[in-house]
């Protein structure tokens, strides 16, 4: 039986966190999701977090942007790769190792923006809103529930049911929101929940 982290809904279990760890530290950064390049213009530059940040192919394309960046993710070797990637290349992005489902909170009003893709933790999301600071934009990408008829992810505490994610931004000014299925140009198909929302 896989143990979890802890009793909340939707928490990692031991197994899928070692999984992560070893995908990140083996991997290659990876290219970033097609719809946040696209949405990049109507994201607020300046301090940007990013949510399970992993190798950083988000944080990565963020400060190539001109944001600055705090990637999060507790995976310490991919944190580490990610460091010597911005070092390099002199990129202004500061990874931070920590657990994002662990009852983990940022400073309120601190963010510009904050993007989360492809992680869904419920229990976060009040906690990103209140980490904004006012007039701050909200990236939020990840899969629907008909993903699990087509791949992975298929346990459902990890896909959103449809219209849940407009739901959870009642409380924003939604800029932007489409779900659907999404083909990619390597003719990869995904179904996903794409969100841009404003603190008010």
């Amino acid at each position: 039986m896989s143990r979890r982290i802890h009793a909340g809904a939707g928490a990692m279990t031991l197994e899928g966190r070692e999984q992560w760890e070893v995908r990140h530290r083996e991997a290659a950064a990876g290219t970033p999701e097609p719809s946040l390049l696209e949405m990049l213009p109507l994201l607020a530059h300046g301090l940007t977090l990013d949510v399970a940040a992993g190798r950083g192919r988000h944080a990565l394309a963020l400060a190539r942007s001109g944001f600055c960046v705090i990637a999060a993710d507790y995976a310490k070797d991919a944190m580490r790769l990610l460091r010597d990637v911005a070092m390099a290349e002199h990129l202004p992005i500061m990874p931070a190792v920590v657990d994002l489902e662990d009852g983990f909170s940022f400073r309120a009003g601190v963010f510009d923006t904050i993007v989360n893709v492809n992680f869904l933790h419920r229990a976060l999301v009040p906690r990103l809103k209140s980490a904004l600071r006012m007039g701050g934009m909200l990236f939020f990408e990840t899969f629907l529930l008909d993903q699990a008829a087509i791949g992975h992810p298929r346990d459902p505490h990890f896909l959103l049911r449809r219209y849940e994610l407009r739901e959870m931004l009642s409380d924003m000014e939604l800029i932007r929101y489409r779900e659907g299925l999404t083909v990619y140009s390597t003719e990869k198909q995904a179904w996903r929940a794409t969100a841009v929302a404003r603190r008010r």
